[in-house]
């Protein structure tokens, strides 16, 4: 089972907005997906909302991701990661920035709207 994913641009960066239920697998795809839309758009600024996204992540899953991300995604991208409410990680957030990218673990759309245009 597949996430739902919805998009919405704004003038500086567009979200992703996932619905669904956890899986790595899924996220991996979402994670895909994000590659995708911010190349084709030739955005460098992203906020995934993942507060949607039923189950928990487990705390080796959330390496994986962070791995994984790393091999996908550009380093000019800027990525902030809405988590579930208690949700919220900065583990997969290291994992990200210790290999270079541009990833930010925030609680809410405002936060993660301020992250992603900080440098604008």
């Amino acid at each position: 089972m597949s996430l739902e994913v919805q998009i919405q641009e704004a003038d500086t960066h567009f979200s992703i907005k996932a619905v669904g239920q956890y899986s790595l697998a899924n996220l991996y795809d979402l994670f895909d997906r994000l590659k995708e839309e911010s190349e084709k758009r030739g955005a460098q600024a992203v906020i995934l909302d993942i507060t949607e996204v039923a189950g928990t992540i487990p705390t080796v899953d959330m390496y994986m991701l962070g791995v994984y991300c790393y091999r996908v995604l550009k380093s000019w991208v800027r990525i902030a990661i809405i988590f579930p409410d208690g949700g919220a990680n900065k583990f997969l957030e290291n994992v990200t920035r210790n290999r270079g990218l541009q990833v930010a673990v925030v609680p809410d759309h405002g936060a993660a709207t301020k992250w992603v245009n900080r440098d604008q």
